[in-house]
């Protein structure tokens, strides 16, 4: 499955990180071009150290372009703090595509902001916002492209708005994390 994963914190990186090493297409996009090119330098490479050891996870693009990262994504992971929310939204929703989920662990009502700037830019047709209450993982950064994985969730309830995207939003957020969403 393509993600696109937005951000550069401790969600984002552990995201980024685990979901490319659970075989899927992960685009990384980052604010700013001094950190993209931080990660480039680095070759797209996240390092991930949990119970598994120290593992390389090799991402499929790193940009600061959000069109660049969302084309082509099933999902859209934003693992940010509420206190974003409301700039991103309005960044992403002009870029937004049927089919496409927006999934924000932890979402602190991120669904209806997201929701209403794709309903502003026209874009909100055929798109589903959906929102857990807690990050998948317990995660500390341990550097620029390094994260050290204590945790992961086993249980993720989730919201969806539109309901009646529910049962799809659902099934393409469970291919990222089968095993705990609910």
């Amino acid at each position: 499955m393509r993600i696109a994963v937005l951000g550069g914190g401790n969600g984002s990186l552990a995201g980024a990180g685990d979901l490319a090493l659970a075989g899927h297409e992960v685009a990384l996009w980052r604010r700013g071009s001094a950190d993209v090119a931080r990660h480039r330098e680095l070759k797209n490479k996240i390092i991930v150290r949990d119970s598994s050891g120290r593992r390389e996870a090799l991402l499929a693009k790193v940009t600061d372009r959000i069109n660049e990262a969302l084309d082509g994504a099933n999902l859209i992971l934003c693992p940010l703090p509420a206190t974003v929310h409301e700039d991103l939204a309005k960044v992403v929703a002009p870029h937004l595509r049927p089919g496409q989920v927006v999934f924000m662990p932890p979402g602190t009502l991120g669904t209806l902001i997201f929701a209403r700037a794709a309903e502003a830019a026209n874009t909100a047709k055929g798109v589903a916002f959906a929102e857990s209450g807690t990050l998948p993982w317990l995660v500390r950064k341990h550097g620029f492209a390094e994260v050290v994985i204590t945790a992961r969730a086993t249980r993720l309830p989730t919201g969806v708005f539109p309901l009646v995207a529910e049962k799809s939003a659902i099934g393409t957020i469970s291919q990222a994390f089968p095993t705990a969403i609910e």
